[in-house]
């Protein structure tokens, strides 16, 4: 598995964990690494986790 896929597929996974969250917050903070799953596919560097905006 190419490291792009390997990332592409925790995306999936992380979003996955968000729609079953029970609580906003849960749900924040897997769609947070959904995101930087997401920019980690695309080949992005990885943004260090002080950088990380889980809310919009």
């Amino acid at each position: 598995m190419t490291e792009s896929k390997y990332y592409a597929q925790r995306a999936d996974e992380a979003r996955g964990a968000a729609m079953r969250a029970k609580g906003m917050a849960s749900f924040r903070a897997h769609m947070g690494m959904a995101h930087e799953y997401e920019r980690r596919a695309r080949g992005f560097e990885p943004r260090h986790a002080d950088n990380v905006v889980l809310d919009d």
